[in-house]
């Protein structure tokens, strides 16, 4: 599917490719964003004479490639698999994943707010401009609402429908907010005191954020770690202003003396 907004690549851009030909001198490679077709020389593509070129690629195959060369005039482009190294095959890979899965998205928003399907190109491009990352944006609307939106300027039914589609297709990762809390007790019973007031903090951020999990461990005496994980930052963040509010009110209960300090991450 032809994502780019140029017409051929630049050297030195990594490219997704699709394996079409094998032969003795090298591969012909369909480019997936381009919609062109490019060429790997043999000895771009295997790492020893000793190796088959068969070895490294498979027709059908989807990798990623170097482009070497490029003629503008004969539309003719040159690409390298060995020399993309790990770390960038991984990153390019994981941003067409994402760049295919925004498209998809763009399509179903688009096909529900009655926008031509010959626009969600461009639609695509106007969000890559807004976010960097087009399913940045999808991931945004979810996580704090349609207001990440209102610099795309969209037309209502469609901002509407992509925040519906956000909605119903993403799935944030979990976020993790974490704390150290300290307490002691000169009493007696000071163990059991301070179980109570530890209890009595998780019990206080379950039952007002029940979407939020919370684990409470001992790391060792007087500390104890508190891990709240859940899908939007700005509400970790308010529960775990909560926990220093719960702490000193169930300290003061128990006759305990507690802190907390947050752990950067």
């Amino acid at each position: 599917m032809k994502l780019a907004r140029k017409d051929l690549p630049d050297v030195g851009e990594l490219v997704i490719g699709t394996v079409k030909k094998i032969a003795d001198h090298g591969v012909y490679v369909f480019l997936d964003e381009y919609e062109v077709e490019a060429f790997a020389p043999t000895q771009e593509v295997v790492q020893s004479w000793f190796h088959s070129i068969r070895e490294y690629v498979k027709e059908g195959q989807k990798a990623v490639f170097k482009v070497t060369s490029v003629n503008p005039k004969m539309r003719v482009v040159e690409v390298s698999l060995r020399r993309v190294r790990e770390q960038e095959k991984e990153k390019k890979l994981l941003q067409w994943r994402r760049e295919l899965r925004a498209y998809k998205l763009l399509e179903l928003a688009a096909s529900k707010a009655g926008i031509p399907q010959q626009d969600v190109l461009k639609l695509l491009w106007s969000f890559e401009d807004a976010f960097g990352d087009p399913l940045k944006a999808f991931e945004e609307a979810v996580k704090t609402g349609p207001e990440v939106l209102k610099a795309l300027k969209l037309p209502p039914r469609l901002e509407e429908a992509v925040l519906e589609i956000a909605r119903q297709h993403v799935e944030l990762p979990d976020v993790k907010i974490s704390g150290i809390l300290k307490a002691v007790s000169i009493e007696g019973d000071g163990v059991d005191r301070i179980r109570e007031v530890l209890k009595a903090v998780e019990e206080a951020v379950k039952k007002k954020y029940p979407n939020i999990s919370v684990k409470l461990y001992v790391v060792g005496p007087p500390r104890y770690r508190i891990d709240l994980v859940g899908k939007y930052p700005k509400q970790l963040e308010a529960a775990f202003n909560d926990v220093s509010q719960a702490l000193q009110e169930a300290a003061k209960r128990h006759k305990v003396v507690a802190s907390i300090q947050r752990i950067e991450q």
